[in-house]
């Protein structure tokens, strides 16, 4: 769940091959947690530090990812990609 004090930023997303559409991230813990809002789809995302990130989709059970940057300046993790202003720290 969000936290209250959560950054909170609109950007584009895309899962997969979809097109990009709106949707939200928001920083839970700067560095080590996010959760991308992509219409009805709630992904988790945390980052242990030490180059190893989890990502899990809706309540299921946590998956390892490969973070990659994409065309212009699109962030994913498997299947998930974010493009915009993304505070990763």
């Amino acid at each position: 769940m969000v936290e209250a004090e959560s950054l909170v930023i609109a950007t584009e997303c895309r899962v997969g091959t979809k097109i990009w559409s709106s949707c939200s991230v928001a920083v839970i813990e700067p560095g080590s947690r996010w959760q991308l809002n992509i219409g009805s789809e709630r992904w988790s995302i945390q980052h242990n530090g030490t180059g190893t990130v989890q990502l899990r989709q809706g309540k299921g059970s946590w998956k390892s990812a490969q973070p990659r940057w994409e065309e212009a300046g699109a962030l994913c993790w498997g299947p998930v990609c974010t493009k915009g202003p993304l505070p990763l720290d």
